[in-house]
């Protein structure tokens, strides 16, 4: 698809309408909503994990969708630009995104599974198994997320302290405080 981005420059207007509808701040004609349906379509095909390749053949012949090549593949685009809310065409954040999402949801159907197993208490085995790949799945769609990952944070953020001292020193004479101080030091780890 990046070899036919000659003509998708038109789709960047085309793009902003949809996302203001999604924020709430603009209303959809009839046609407007009549496209926002197929790029949800085309979406759900995505999720569903086909290929680019595969939702354009659906898109072709799928009489809720009915375009041709060229307009499938500026709704695949509008669909990656549009849901994954991302600033370039096709970027390889909102590829991750989608990714997530599709692990999320599998992930979802596991669990549905696992309780099904778990309730009839035939098979524990597979229960557990079930349950190890769900968390499996989690792990993976919050990885890929970016919810391990510390690269974004601070440099002061990553360091964990690994000593501190409080220090207080007071002075008193003649029954009268003269002087209370309060020192802390604190160590921290190095972070490679």
């Amino acid at each position: 698809m990046r070899q036919n981005n000659k003509y998708l420059e038109k789709v960047y207007d085309e793009m902003d309408i949809y996302q203001q509808h999604m924020l709430g701040e603009r209303q959809l004609t009839v046609q407007q909503k009549e496209t926002f349906e197929k790029i949800d379509i085309i979406r759900g095909w995505l999720r569903e994990g086909f290929s680019d390749i595969q939702a354009i053949t659906l898109a072709k012949s799928d009489p809720r969708v009915n375009v041709q090549d060229r307009r499938a593949r500026e709704l695949i685009a509008m669909a990656y630009q549009v849901f994954a809310d991302l600033r370039q065409l096709r970027s390889r954040d909102g590829i991750k995104f989608m990714y997530a999402e599709l692990l999320r949801n599998t992930a979802a159907d596991v669990k549905k599974d696992y309780e099904a197993l778990r309730d009839r208490g035939t098979d524990d085995k597979a229960a557990a198994a079930l349950l190890r790949e769900w968390k499996a799945m989690i792990k993976e769609a919050a990885t890929i997320d970016g919810a391990y990952d510390t690269s974004k944070l601070p440099d002061d953020a990553k360091k964990k302290p690994t000593k501190i001292v409080i220090k207080r020193k007071t002075v008193i004479a003649d029954s009268g405080k003269n002087s209370d101080e309060l020192t802390e030091e604190a160590h921290y780890e190095t972070v490679e």
